[in-house]
């Protein structure tokens, strides 16, 4: 059987105009307005037999008939029609065959293509494979040799492969589904039987580095266990229980075998080193059997093991998905750390047991600051014991009384010393120029005893308070910490001073928590929702289930750049945003009266975004649009977590080119990639 040679000529076009010879009015349109053919190409047939026999197929856009000039001197072929072709055998050498279209009006276009007919067998054939620096799958390949007319290109990737057909001088691109080794095979090919190749080996990886999410089909997520078998580690499955802190759908599965080594764990090596340039801690999703588990993260050098640096972080809860925070605070961000190892219940040998993990990415942490709940991951909570006090954050152990909140509480241990305490070193320090010096706090106790609270680093940073709230010891209580008139003793400029109370009106970032003070009763409490504010705290909601909703003008303006639609998704009442650039959410008509408010609040979930943007827009002391009295501050949230809810809560002192916040009457939302951004949006509500 004859191999036919393809060859797909892109044509250089020259127009030559005709006059049209037939009545318009004769076809029922008018083809005085047709444009002439363009884009010709042809494809060329050349048998391998030493005939030089060559099937010519031409095309071209707006051309219903074609003739060939075959360029060696012979009559040029009849007009002939789109689809058919024409045959031609050219002696051995090199020709310039021309392609000439005519459309219905018999307007013409024509192109000129150089064609190598030649019986030798190809020599000296060099190949090029270049990489896509903007794609790791795609490659391009190039090819010379003397005597070829053309080549075939086979990618090695798929069963009894098609090639290619390259033609020399241009360029073919293909691009690889999944990583893997493949060998490249390239044929030079001439008007001859026989033919010369050769093959290049491509090696095809995608870089891994973080965030981890396993969520890629195309990236390597091998891991390695040991201790003492080192084999291949984690397997990558389903999500085995989806919840809101880890709804994606894959995650790694761990099983630490029985018997193990207490130091059995995984690892993995990345392929470009972490950056703590900027963001100098860890979060992982874990899932863990028991409560209490200690899950220890080592971070090495790839070039030096000894190089590392390691920290420990017990999980709160069993069989449930929660965020750890590992703090690498300590590492010197010039050193390349590109190896995670993970260590699960480290010191205890293995039970067979299963957790698992997703998500590794690096954060920066919110400040700690009022108020406390203990629950967000990305506020590292660890304060400064002392006297042999303990201290971790935990699930709430007794939803009842005043905290029946299914949240994260801070768990106290006292040792039974008299004045053992901690100390919270606050990022943001509390204010009390106002007139509001209360302090509310959450406490869990079974035994009737005082709490003692206490700021520092006020004025010089010399004068400290102690202000005492007796607890009954009934279990869930709320206790009132009152700086204006319930302080018990004063240091004033290092001076013990009893009776009139020192009024604070500074700031102060140290905060002191003692239970039982100078008494000595041991045993586990719990704190909750430390704040500032003699009143609850409150709500103004423009879509939640918190409040009452505010009147909204409009869920999305006719200037906005997004498609809208209200939807019920993972169970949540929600606002999409799709095709997102920007969408403007007004209530100018009852502009909100956030100015006893101290957060914005928003959920969000996204599958795409790469960077999320909030502004709000004050409508001046007017209270009316425009008028040069409007201010407004956008805030940006720069690689928001994919495919998982992400609670924003944003202090409202952010955004700080607002003049005022009593008459908020545009909230702004606005997504990269900009036109194709999707993003869920609920849980809109400003609060204090």
């Amino acid at each position: 059987m004859k191999k036919f040679i393809k060859i797909f000529l892109s044509l250089f076009i020259t127009l030559a105009i005709a006059g049209c010879d037939k009545d318009d009015d004769d076809l029922g349109v008018d083809l005085a307005g047709l444009d002439a053919p363009s884009s010709l190409a042809a494809t060329f047939d050349i048998t391998q037999d030493n005939t030089g026999l060559v099937t010519i197929t031409p095309t071209g856009i707006g051309a219903n008939l074609f003739t060939i000039d075959f360029g060696d001197g012979s009559p040029v072929s009849e007009e002939f029609r789109v689809g058919e072709s024409v045959q031609h055998v050219y002696a051995e050498g090199n020709y310039d065959v021309v392609v000439k279209g005519k459309n219905l009006a018999g307007e013409t276009a024509q192109g000129i293509q150089p064609l190598t007919v030649s019986f030798r067998t190809p020599e000296n054939l060099e190949v090029s494979i270049a990489k896509d620096p903007a794609d790791n799958y795609t490659i391009s390949v190039t090819a010379t040799a003397d005597f070829a007319a053309m080549f075939d290109v086979y990618f090695g990737d798929v069963t009894d492969e098609e090639p290619m057909p390259l033609m020399p001088g241009e360029t073919v691109t293909h691009t690889y589904e999944t990583i893997g080794t493949y060998n490249v095979r390239v044929v030079a090919l001439s008007g001859g039987e026989a033919s010369l190749e050769t093959t290049q080996e491509v090696v095809i990886n995608d870089p891994l580095f973080l965030p981890i999410d396993f969520e890629s089909e195309k990236l390597d997520y091998t891991f390695i266990n040991f201790g003492p078998d080192v084999v291949d580690g984690v397997a990558i499955i389903d999500n085995p229980d989806p919840n809101d802190v880890n709804s994606s759908g894959k995650v790694a599965e761990y099983t630490k075998p029985s018997g193990s080594e207490t130091w059995a764990g995984t690892t993995i090596a990345l392929d470009e080193p972490m950056d703590f340039s900027t963001k100098r801690h860890i979060q992982i999703d874990v899932w863990s059997p028991t409560a209490g588990t200690p899950v220890t993260l080592k971070l090495e050098n790839l070039g030096d093991a000894n190089i590392n640096v390691e920290t420990t972080v017990n999980t709160t809860i069993s069989q449930e998905w929660e965020t750890l925070t590992f703090d690498m605070t300590a590492i010197d961000p010039a050193v390349k750390y590109g190896r995670i190892v993970l260590f699960f219940n480290l010191g205890t040998s293995g039970a067979g047991e299963t957790y698992y993990f997703d998500n590794i990415q690096t954060t920066t942490l919110e400040p700690l600051e009022l108020p406390m709940t203990f629950d967000s991951s990305a506020v590292n909570y660890t304060p400064a014991t002392f006297n042999g006090t303990s201290f971790e954050v935990v699930a709430n152990p007794n939803l009842s009384g005043a905290n029946t909140s299914a949240s994260m509480v801070g768990a106290i241990t006292n040792a039974g010393n008299a004045w053992e305490g901690l100390t919270f070193n606050l990022e943001e320090p509390v204010d009390f120029s106002s007139d509001d010096k209360t302090i509310k706090m959450l406490v869990w106790s079974d035994v009737a005893l005082p709490v003692l609270l206490k700021f520092e680093g006020g004025v010089n940073g010399e004068r400290q308070n102690e202000v005492v709230a007796n607890h009954s010891g009934s279990g869930w209580e709320e206790l009132s910490f009152n700086f204006t008139t319930d302080a018990v003793k004063s240091y004033i400029d290092g001076n013990q001073g009893v009776g009139e109370p020192f009024i604070p009106t500074g700031q102060y970032a140290s905060m002191t928590i003692f239970l039982d003070g100078p008494g000595n009763t041991a045993g586990t409490f719990y704190v909750d929702n430390i704040r500032k504010g003699v009143n609850e705290i409150s709500y103004i909601s423009l879509f939640s289930d918190l409040a009452e909703d505010v009147t909204v003008d409009t869920w999305r303006t006719d200037w906005s750049i997004s498609d809208f639609e209200e939807v019920t998704f993972e169970g949540r009442e929600a606002k999409r945003y799709y095709n997102l650039s920007y969408v403007g959410i007004e209530t100018i008509a009852n502009p909100v009266d956030a100015s006893d408010m101290t957060f914005f609040h928003t959920d969000i979930y996204t599958d795409n975004a790469t960077v999320f943007k909030v502004k709000l827009v004050d409508l001046g002391p007017d209270g009316v649009y425009g008028g040069g009295d409007d201010t407004e501050h956008e805030v940006t949230i720069e690689n928001p977590a994919q495919n998982e809810w992400v609670s924003l809560d944003i202090p409202l002192s952010q955004f700080e080119n607002l003049a005022e916040r009593a008459h908020i009457g545009q909230l702004i939302y606005s997504a990269a990639p900009a036109g194709s951004a999707n993003v869920y949006v609920t849980n809109v509500y400003f609060h204090n």
